[in-house]
């Protein structure tokens, strides 16, 4: 795995919220959404990779878009994930995210 690979995440309120931060992220930096997820009613999260700077970029411009349509509940920049991170993702709800964490550590 390539030492600047990052994954952000940002969760929302609301799908506007969320459609406008997405938005957001993908066309200010050089990230790919990998995952959207239903965290709970209401509440939605998106995963982006790239760089750990374009990264940080996206999830920065991410949570501005999400702040002007909606409540932003939380984010976070995982530069290079560890292994262990994908333990704390072992939940049937997060399968995207956990294969994100598996394309990054190179399993199949």
């Amino acid at each position: 795995m390539p030492s600047d690979i990052a994954i952000g995440i940002v969760e929302t309120r609301g799908v506007v919220a969320l459609s406008a931060g997405i938005e957001a992220m993908i066309k200010t930096a050089d990230v790919r959404c990998v995952a959207v997820e239903r965290v709970t009613s209401g509440y939605l999260a998106v995963a982006v990779q790239g760089s750990l700077a374009a990264v940080r970029q996206a999830v920065a411009a991410g949570e501005a878009a999400v702040r002007a349509h909606g409540d932003l509940r939380s984010s976070q920049v995982y530069p290079k994930p560890h292994p262990t991170t994908a333990a704390l993702l072992e939940d049937p709800e997060a399968a995207r995210i956990r294969e994100v964490m598996a394309s990054l550590r190179g399993e199949s």
